[in-house]
């Protein structure tokens, strides 16, 4: 069968060793590493708030010492809560009930407190 392209070899854009694509070397940085040197200030907020979290998860008993639990039958108010089903902070910005299973813990009832300030909550237990 003949080459449909008529005497055209290969793509420029196809490399013929190794299958690399074009612009791609040691002076280019690649997508992922791009995206993970340039994080905005709210990916880095939730990173904190993930890694506190993580420190929760693995210490539960300075969870329950430092952090006051909600009863599942009430309506939660709106703040910063771990949530120890999930493993995870949560900001509520309304009333919401408590899922079943989940336990959840209140750090702080402003839901736009800095993250600072939950970090000194968590491990210290100032309410």
């Amino acid at each position: 069968m003949s080459d449909p392209r008529e005497g055209v070899s290969r793509d420029p854009h196809i490399a013929e060793a190794g299958g690399r694509a074009a612009n791609t070397g040691p002076d280019t940085i690649p997508g992922s590493a791009t995206a993970s040197s340039q994080t905005s200030r709210r990916e880095s907020m939730h990173g904190r708030l993930m890694e506190l979290a993580v420190w929760l998860s693995e210490h539960p008993k300075e969870a329950r010492k430092n952090l006051k639990a909600i009863r599942r039958g009430n309506p939660i108010d709106p703040g910063v809560y771990y949530n120890s089903g999930l493993r995870m902070i949560e900001r509520l910005y309304r009333p919401q009930h408590v899922a079943l299973g989940n336990k959840m813990l209140r750090i702080s009832t402003d839901p736009a407190a800095p993250v600072e300030e939950i970090r000194r909550k968590v491990l210290e237990g100032k309410r």
